[in-house]
């Protein structure tokens, strides 16, 4: 064992971070460990991070300063390694930070454990919120291992960062340990070997490195020579695997690397760079992908379908296939540009999968024995997919009316009639329950000689409770076509689609109509779609909050002005505190999940797992009697076809299978909301009533498509968040014997939630419309 006073040695290559680098080194400075030598090596900086590292070490006797050419990082670990004079090491990219103990707990877990290396969580953090995105920290990192090797642990493999960990000085120089230069794979090269030769590792399940997720940084970056680099290193570190034999460990690394390679940088590959250079970078990625054998390439555990489908093509270099693919993935075009007709039986198979997941009888179709039948069956199938989805979106008699209603339209125009006629929807006409529908009773209510008129499905459930207020309008009937002609004002809670005819919708409200996106509830919870890009039509976008506001303009693109900070109409129905007296009801509302698409994905997800467990439970019953509580299990709108699959075991428990009962009169009545994503939860913080947030798949949840949320659960929202039954449990105990009170530290969040609680949202949406009609 190496003798030193220093613990500790933490190495910082930097290269052009002046504006993170201050905050880097001061979370090593403010370690609760004493003594950390501080080795910060510029490697080639042209903006102020020299100078700014020069001045911690005229300020700090624990800060040494090095300087180099450009070597990239590689070279500037190296150089530190020469100087570095601590018992352990520790490395940290100069725009990523330190948890404030981390160090202490990764020393004291070495000594304590004789450890050659310590190994922790990475946590990642925006401005918006943190998350833990190694797929193995997610998975395993959830216990303390106090001794493992690779070997027993072969998993580790997947996790080759070299700075969320803590390595023995002396493993380093007992085994000659250096990082290759000049390369983008230097941390996989590095932490493959080292794990090689480390007999003690230990994994702590806490967070002990804070990554910062940047969309400028040099790893967002596509270029062929980062593929040359990872393939390259991949390729040689076969033979120390061999040496060791550990060939086993190696076919996971080989996995793993190409699960990186053919995941989230590939598509922008495709989308960015030039056609030769994409080329090259597939033949790259091809020399990884011929290693695989045919299970690992249908291996489900380490590919999605979507993977697969990448993988079996870049093995038949089925180059331009791949890119038609990938520009276009729901036409079937691609396939007449195969060349290979056993990579078209190959295909069959996961895209049968991809186009039918979800229905049973297509879960059982197996690869064909004659290649050439099912390669032909392959293209028929996708071609009627496609006729399918484009034949189910053409309403032959609405489009009729729609055309016939036009010359009536016209002579109204000319006479000058309804000039501003107002049209409303929520959740493609379907419900009114939501913001659309509350938003029409204030105009009905203060507004009466505005020409506003709901349109809503003749079979809709709320049709008795929205018609008294007049104006209501089934949806394709000859009014409604009518209306669509006339109208300079649609207002939305979706994407206008259930207040337009097909095929007209883009065009028309491109042309002619002010556009507002009421949406259903407060956005942050998860990312959603509605950007700029996808939804250009979209002239005034509401939200509720300053997180909602920046979300809107910097992360979807949409202009300042197009934003509009007034709050969403459902909420001015709510009280701001809680009155009266105890209702004894309680709400429990999750959100749906968009990767289940039918009953036997339900059944065997996590999902109806975690719920149907919870409402079944009977120390559920146990609380509910003791409280005399009664529990109303309500999925989200899109999970009713499913509601039959979940289970009641106590007659205090009441799931609801219809949509008869508007929800915003449980939201109004009950005393507390347990949900997991649910913009329902802003409803009850509104109101100053408690919120259980059951996040047991808080990790799936933020992997889904299309991306993580905007905020931190855990900082920004203003409930109590549990990710085990059993604490939601002892939580629910608890919260009903305080009296179902938000409590006071919860209760200072609501200022940064809501923007208005004064009852006025939908008089400040009125006007900003009005406001921007009198500009046309």
């Amino acid at each position: 064992m190496i003798e030193s006073k220093i613990p500790v040695s933490v190495i910082i290559p930097v290269f052009n971070t002046e504006a993170y680098l201050p905050e880097c080194i001061e979370s090593v400075l403010q370690q609760s460990l004493d003594k950390v030598e501080i080795l910060i090596v510029d490697d080639g900086s042209t903006d102020r991070s020299l100078e700014i590292a020069r001045d911690f070490e005229k300020r700090h006797s624990n800060v040494l300063v090095f300087q180099q050419e450009r070597k990239r990082q590689g070279a500037a670990r190296n150089l530190a390694l020469q100087h570095a004079s601590g018992r352990y090491v520790s490395f940290l990219d100069s725009d990523d930070t330190l948890p404030v103990d981390s160090l202490r707990r990764m020393v004291d877990a070495a000594d304590r454990y004789g450890s050659d290396m310590v190994c922790g969580i990475q946590q990642s953090f925006s401005q918006w919120r943190n998350w833990v995105g190694v797929p193995v920290h997610k998975r395993e990192f959830n216990r303390l291992i106090e001794r493992t090797t690779i070997n027993e642990m072969p998993t580790l493999i997947q996790d080759i960062s070299a700075c969320n960990r803590l390595i023995s000085r002396e493993t380093i120089e007992k085994h000659g340990m250096r990082f290759p230069e000049g390369t983008a794979g230097e941390d996989l090269d590095f932490m493959a070997r080292l794990y090689l030769h480390c007999d003690v590792i230990t994994v702590l399940p806490e967070v002990v490195y804070n990554y910062r997720g940047r969309n400028d940084s040099r790893t967002s970056r596509i270029s062929s020579q980062f593929f040359e680099d990872r393939v390259a290193v991949t390729e040689g570190l076969e033979q120390s695997f061999t040496e060791k034999c550990a060939q086993n460990i190696y076919q996971r690394l080989l996995r793993s690397e190409v699960r990186k390679l053919v995941g989230n940088r590939f598509l922008k590959v495709v989308k960015s760079s030039p056609y030769d250079e994409q080329l090259e970078i597939f033949g790259i990625i091809g020399r990884l992908v011929k290693r695989l054998s045919s299970e690992d390439m249908r291996s489900t555990e380490d590919f999605s379908l979507l993977q697969q489908i990448r993988i079996i093509m870049l093995s038949g270099k089925e180059y331009d296939a791949l890119v038609a693919y990938e520009n276009s993935p729901r036409s079937p075009r691609y396939l007449d540009l195969i060349k290979s007709e056993s990579i078209k039986a190959q295909l069959f198979e996961p895209m049968m999968r991809m186009q039918f997941q979800g229905l049973a009888r297509y879960e059982r179709i197996q690869q064909a024995q004659n290649t050439r039948v099912f390669a032909l069956a392959s293209r028929i199938a996708l071609k009627a997919a496609r006729f399918l989805r484009m034949t189910s979106k053409i309403k032959v008699i609405p489009m009729f009316k729609y055309f016939a209603a036009a010359p009536v339209a016209k002579l109204a125009a000319k006479l000058n009639l309804d000039k501003t006629i107002w049209l409303m929807d929520e959740r493609v006409a379907r419900s009114a329950e939501d913001n659309g529908y509350f938003f029409f009773k204030y105009l009905r209510e203060n507004h009466p000689k505005l020409p506003v008129f709901f349109i809503l499905s003749r079979h809709s459930p709320h049709w008795n409770i929205v018609a008294p207020l007049g104006n209501v309008v089934a949806q394709y009937s000859w009014k409604h076509a009518y209306l669509l002609w006339r109208a300079q004002v649609m207002i939305s809670t979706d994407s206008f689609r259930g207040l337009d005819f097909p095929s007209e919708a883009l065009p028309r409200l491109r042309r002619k109509t002010l556009n507002v996106f009421l949406q259903h509830g407060v956005t942050g919870n998860k990312t959603t779609t509605y950007t700029r890009d996808n939804y250009p039509y979209f002239t005034q976008v509401i939200v509720s909050n300053g997180i909602e506001q920046a979300c809107y303009r910097n992360s979807y693109g949409f202009a300042p002005s197009q934003v509009k900070l007034t709050g969403i109409p459902r909420l001015d129905a709510l009280p701001t505190q809680c009155t009266g007296e105890r209702s004894r009801k309680i709400l429990v509302a999750p959100t749906w999940r968009r990767w289940l698409k039918g009953q036997n994905e339900i059944q065997a997800s996590r999902y109806y797992y975690a719920w149907n467990r919870f409402i079944t439970s009977p120390r559920l019953a146990e609380i509910l009697e003791q409280h005399q509580m009664e529990l109303y299990f309500r999925p989200h709108f899109n999970m009713m076809h499913f509601i039959g699959e979940f289970e009641k075991s106590s007659p205090r428990v009441h799931v609801i299978r219809d949509l008869d009962e508007p929800l915003h009169n449980l939201i109004r009545e009950a005393d507390l909301l347990v949900t997991d994503y649910s913009s329902v939860m802003y409803d009850f913080f509104y109101q100053e009533k408690p919120v259980l947030g059951y996040m047991f798949d808080r990790l799936e949840w933020e992997m889904q498509p299309p991306g993580p949320p905007h905020l931190d659960y855990e900082r920004d929202l203003a409930l109590e968040l549990v990710t085990t039954e059993e604490d939601l449990l002892e939580r629910l105990q608890e919260c009903l014997e305080y009296g179902c009170k938000m409590s006071e530290e919860k209760r200072e969040r609501l200022p940064k939630l809501f923007t208005f609680r004064d009852g006025k949202n939908c008089e400040r949406i009125y006007q900003a419309v009005t406001d921007e009609l009198s500009k046309s």
